[in-house]
């Protein structure tokens, strides 16, 4: 779910807007997986590190020794291709130890840029465990002085199986975002490390003996020694919101904003302290010009903060 910065409009003076950030923000992963077809979206050949070529940073363990061609390496991450004719694109080399990525890498964008979501995808014609992936993503706003602490993402709880009895998944896709916001504001460097997935029986595993520092879990699983293919990385610029902005109309307070009309609902909450965000209901009818939609909302005694559902 997508939102807007809410604002409170104080009653009867429903001119005076004073301007509020949502709360509550955390990470959020989405996983799709199978065919291609399958998948929620496909590679972005206009994301912030297309053709881009990363720095392999220090601990990085280098390539499994079946990928020879220069295509399939660092490039392939970033050339919005997904596979290519070799099936061994962004094979990452396997046994890298316990507790240890198997690829270490830093992209320095073209731009400081608001991160909206983290697109991975891996997979393997081979239709096994290696389609699985884990990874480690941290940002820096400081051209790479200092960075964030790391997201870690698992695409799939350990035990998953992916072989030729369950499941046949030739691709996973997941993306990372924000509940409430982007990952990053006017991020320089992302930085990621990616881990073995797999015990060669196409189980998926975390890649620590014992409990996982991230998540503070034992997956009761010994760690995973067999890595993914990495057929694309897409890093999303966030899509600013559009401002909203509110006038008094009689007893209605007309809200307008420079956006679609479709696919929006009008929420409100009493206050900011503990949220209780909920689409109006009724619903208003939001109209547009083709630039500009509009929704009118009748006023009623006290104070609401408003934002718009996409």
């Amino acid at each position: 779910m997508k939102t807007m910065r809410a604002f409170l409009c104080a009653f009867p003076c429903a001119g005076i807007c004073l301007w509020q950030t949502a709360a509550g923000a955390a990470p959020s992963v989405a996983v799709s997986q199978g065919e291609e077809s399958d998948l929620s979206v496909l590679y972005d050949s206009a994301d912030l590190i297309q053709g881009l070529i990363a720095t392999e940073l220090p601990g990085d363990q280098g390539w499994h020794p079946a990928v020879v061609n220069a295509e399939d390496k660092l490039p392939a991450f970033t050339d919005g291709a997904g596979i290519l004719a070799s099936g061994l694109t962004g094979l990452l080399n396997d046994f890298p130890g316990a507790g240890l990525p198997a690829k270490r890498i830093q992209y320095e964008l073209r731009a400081p840029a608001d991160i909206g979501e983290i697109r991975v995808f891996t997979g393997n014609n081979g239709r096994d465990g290696r389609v699985f992936h884990t990874y480690t993503v941290r940002f820096s706003t400081d051209g790479g002085q200092t960075f964030t602490e790391p997201i870690y993402v698992q695409s799939h709880p350990s035990g998953t199986l992916n072989n030729a009895q369950f499941n046949t998944w030739r691709v996973v896709l997941s993306q990372l975002s924000e509940t409430a916001g982007p990952l990053a504001v006017q991020a320089t460097h992302v930085e990621f490390d990616f881990y073995s997935v797999d015990n060669t029986g196409g189980q998926m595993r975390d890649p620590f003996d014992g409990p996982n520092p991230f998540t503070g879990i034992d997956d009761g699983l010994n760690a995973a020694f067999v890595s993914p293919l990495v057929w694309e990385i897409d890093v999303i610029a966030a899509v600013k919101p559009p401002a909203l902005s509110a006038t008094r109309v009689g007893n209605n307070l007309v809200l307008s904003w420079v956006g679609p009309a479709q696919g929006v609902a009008v929420q409100s909450t009493p206050g900011l302290s503990l949220p209780d965000w909920q689409d109006l209901n009724p619903q208003p009818v939001i109209t547009s010009d083709g630039t500009t939609s509009t929704a009118q909302v009748v006023i009623e005694p006290g104070q609401r903060y408003f934002r718009l559902r996409f």
